[in-house]
């Protein structure tokens, strides 16, 4: 479908708008680096961009290459996580820039590693912004459904009770993180939340006037040149405008450890067979697909948790603190099976693959 020029425009902008937010809200906010960004002029006009930048831009790539599936989406994702090594040096240096969680492995710290390039941002910050902005999308209207959202990305919208497990799993995860970061501020937790899911619904019902799709995040080749630019530029200040001027680069190992990975993360992805999304989404799937009513109360489910959260905080912050900790090494240990789980899958995202998939979803469910 063709609209016109302006519409097209306003079709883009709400689009990039809406999944940047999301990307902000499961990766900044969830891990409690972000506070009260949508005041914070840094974090508006550069932490929020290099979300929304990044998101489209490997979003773009996997359209370009016809590797969409949630397994290729994996594989951009750590491409994506790289930049906690140009922009923050985090991968180099720790968090703390004192010293990583681990030991440096070719100058790349191990923990972080884990954590962040094999967890965190292929998924919070990359593959669960894309599936909740499809979830979004399907909650304007399910017509068309293979039209409208990624076919291949359709057996993780449905609300079967795995799917259900891993949405309350990634919430319980994303508010104790918040907790601790914000040493128990319930009145800043809540704030934060309550205005990002704000603007999510602002923009959704604007979403929903434009009759927006998963296809309006499609750019062309200007676009692609573009964010090109823009990352190239932002990479460069970085670097050379925070990390070298603060001593942050240690030598010349970590960055030819982190090019190597480029490298090998490429080859995963070129390698792998392109992903076959012409399968028609089974009708007795869509009808099961989570709702606007299940996202609303999972926010009310967060919400409620932060409060409660806060004030285990507030009584006994070692507690919280062991959560914390415990929960990172899960994710770090959750990141290495996604790895090794994205490896052995990455040729086998085709037709067969997908209708078995949407088949043995409907069996345990009795649905046809």
């Amino acid at each position: 479908m063709r609209y016109a020029p302006s519409l097209a425009r306003r079709q883009h902008m709400i689009a990039f708008l809406l999944v940047g937010c999301l990307s902000m809200l499961y990766a900044e906010l969830f891990s409690g680096a972000s506070r009260l960004w949508f005041f914070d002029p840094w974090s508006v006009l550069v932490t929020f961009p290099l979300y929304m930048v990044h998101v489209i831009f490997f979003f773009n790539l996997a359209l370009l290459t016809a590797r969409t599936s949630p397994v290729h989406l994996y594989f951009w994702g750590m491409l994506f996580a790289l930049y906690e090594s140009w922009i923050t040096q985090v991968l180099w240096v720790g968090y703390t820039a004192g010293q990583p969680i681990l030991r440096a492995v070719g100058g790349i710290a191990l923990g972080e590693f884990l954590g962040l390039v094999l967890f965190w941002h292929p998924v919070m910050s990359f593959i669960v912004p894309l599936l909740v902005f499809e979830v979004l999308i399907l909650s304007i209207s399910a017509d068309n459904a293979e039209e409208k959202v990624v076919p291949s990305h359709f057996p993780f919208l449905i609300l079967t009770p795995r799917n259900k497990k891993v949405l309350v799993f990634l919430y319980i995860l994303g508010s104790i993180f918040m907790t601790v970061s914000y040493q128990g501020n319930i009145l800043l937790g809540l704030t934060v939340l309550g205005g990002t899911y704000g603007m999510i619904y602002g923009l959704y019902r604007k979403a929903r006037m434009y009759q927006v799709t998963i296809h309006s995040l499609h750019v062309g080749k200007k676009g692609l040149a573009f964010m090109t630019v823009y990352m190239v530029l932002l990479y460069a200040a970085m670097f050379f405008g925070f990390g070298y001027q603060q001593g942050r680069i240690p030598g010349p190992m970590p960055i030819v450890t982190t090019i190597l990975l480029y490298i090998v993360i490429a080859w995963l992805i070129f390698s792998s067979r392109p992903a076959e999304e012409s399968v028609k989404v089974p009708p007795s799937l869509i009808a099961h697909r989570v709702s606007l009513r299940t996202y609303r109360t999972l926010v009310v489910f967060q919400l409620i948790l932060i409060c409660g959260l806060g004030i285990v905080y507030l009584v006994v912050p070692f507690f919280m603190e062991v959560a914390f900790s415990l929960l990172y090494v899960l994710i770090c240990g959750g990141g290495i099976y996604l790895a090794f789980k994205a490896f052995r899958l990455r040729n086998s995202q085709n037709e067969e693959f997908l209708k078995r998939m949407y088949s043995e979803i409907s069996a345990s469910w009795r649905l046809d």
